[in-house]
């Protein structure tokens, strides 16, 4: 009975970990074989979602990107695996899956298949302060 109490309670703190404003700090690719117009470009896009793109996950498994300059939003849903090793996000225009590699109440690391390269990009984010808190 205490090892079902304990797996559920580490299940919970996982997803309230998620949950919260994020901001992206930095974006690198994890491949030996990396050519300059694949530095180029990932260097391009971690600069643009460093300045323009925040990342708030709800507790009630929605989520938004919000993009800054263009005060555009998307919107879908999101949810961890059964492992609690990946998350999971929905939106219209697909499913994506990330690799958690470090979860903490300050700073989310993941990493992702890049779709059109097929390189792997490992991403990091740090937590935005939540309004009240210090």
């Amino acid at each position: 009975m205490f090892i079902v109490i304990g797996l559920l309670a580490s299940c919970v703190a996982r997803q309230k970990l998620v949950t919260g404003s994020w901001k992206f700090k930095d974006i690198s690719i994890e491949s030996d074989h990396k050519d300059s117009a694949s530095l180029a470009f990932i260097n391009m896009a971690a600069q643009q979602m460093k300045a323009n793109i925040n990342l708030t996950m709800e507790a009630d498994s929605t989520y938004t990107i919000m993009q800054l300059k263009e005060r555009t939003a998307t919107r879908g849903k999101w949810w961890l695996s059964a492992d609690k090793k990946s998350l999971f996000t929905q939106t219209d225009l697909g499913l994506n899956q990330y690799k958690i590699l470090k979860l903490t109440k300050g700073q989310l690391v993941y990493e992702v298949k890049d779709p059109v390269s097929g390189q792997l990009m490992k991403m990091s984010c740090v937590a935005l302060p939540t309004a009240g808190s210090k």
